[in-house]
């Protein structure tokens, strides 16, 4: 805490000093030995020592007494000069006391007219300060207002600017789908022209080569007819030079016992299946199993049909040399034809047969 710092703190400090110091003087000048002399008395004699003092005591003679009396005196106009002292010593303390109080209530005065004009101004100070909060706060509004001016037209220009952007990307965007869909059309464009040009490429290449193989195959249709008809007329000079014909040139086939009705495609039809059954059912099928063999055994028999109808010249090619034999034997047992006949006369036949022998 803070004291003495007002002119009138300072002032009453020394009001109460000073009076602290006359209390401490008058506690000084009067003590316990000065007593106030009774109205009754016209004088006041101090003794010595009240405690002291006997009535019925009496001095013992004149010279005593005397000398007492003198002691009296002196010791009485001591007094007297002590309360003289004391007496201006008081007028001087009341005068001081007057004046500190004349002083103090200068002072007050001072201090009054102080502290009025310290709430003058302190007044003044707070109308100030109220004009300065008031100048302040109309400048905060000002400013409030001008940022919110300045925040509106940054917002709007952030608005339009972000507007701006948006249509920009909108424009690339949609140009960009314009020439990504350009883009897909033109490749789709292209992919259909690349399969266009390869289907029609694909198309005359298959056209050459249906072309091609129709040429190829008339050509081998045609070649197959020459070697066919050379391999007739060759067969036919050659039956007609050595007798022999094969089964597939001859005019007239030879005729299996059965096999007499029909034409000669049909004669030719009849036999096969007629021989292919008789060695079916003459073959021993147990052979292949007796021989380790396992599954369909694949053999090809050849002979010739000699112009007397007899089976000559037989011909195995068989997968095991018993196999071969056991054909030959049941080839051999084939019954006797009607001979095969080429411009109307009996020829030897060349007769081939496929035979296939499943082991048990």
């Amino acid at each position: 805490m803070k004291y003495l710092e007002t002119k009138h703190e300072r002032n009453s400090a020394k009001i109460t000093t000073l009076i602290v110091i006359i209390l401490v003087l008058l506690c000084f000048v009067v003590g316990q030995d000065y007593k106030e002399e009774p109205e009754e008395y016209g004088v006041a004699i101090n003794f010595g020592n009240a405690s002291a003092v006997n009535d019925s005591v009496e001095p013992d003679s004149f010279e005593e007494f005397e000398e007492t009396e003198s002691e009296s005196e002196e010791i009485e106009s001591e007094d007297n000069v002590e309360e003289d002292n004391v007496e201006e010593e008081i007028e001087a303390a009341t005068e001081e006391l007057e004046a500190a109080e004349a002083a103090a209530e200068e002072a007050a005065a001072e201090e009054a007219a102080a502290e009025q004009e310290a709430a003058e101004a302190a007044a003044a100070e707070a109308a100030a300060a109220e004009e300065a909060a008031a100048a302040e706060k109309i400048l905060a509004q000002q400013a409030e207002e001008a940022l919110k001016i300045k925040n509106e037209k940054e917002a709007k220009e952030a608005k339009e600017r972000l507007e701006k952007l948006e249509k920009e990307a909108k424009e690339k965007a949609e140009k960009a789908a314009a020439a990504k869909k350009a883009a897909e059309a033109k490749a789709k464009a292209d992919r259909e022209a690349k399969e266009a040009k390869a289907r029609a490429v694909a198309e005359a290449k298959k056209a050459e080569a249906d072309r091609i193989a129709k040429a190829k195959a008339a050509k081998a249709k045609a070649d197959a007819a020459a070697k066919k008809a050379a391999a007739a007329a060759a067969a036919k000079k050659k039956s007609q030079g050595s007798g022999e014909v094969s089964f597939a040139l001859i005019e007239n086939v030879p005729i299996y016992p059965g096999c007499e009705g029909g034409d000669n495609n049909a004669k030719k039809k009849c036999m096969n299946e007629k021989i292919k059954k008789f060695l079916g059912e003459n073959f021993n099928k147990s052979l292949a199993s007796d021989l380790g063999l396992s599954g369909i055994q694949k053999m090809g028999v050849s002979f010739k049909i000699n112009q007397t109808g007899n089976v000559v010249g037989i011909r195995v090619k068989a997968p095991d040399p018993k196999l071969a034999e056991e054909a030959k034997r049941v080839a051999n047992l084939l019954p006797k034809m009607k001979p095969g006949m080429q411009q109307g006369k009996p020829v030897t036949v060349r007769y081939f047969l496929p035979l296939n022998v499943k082991a048990d």
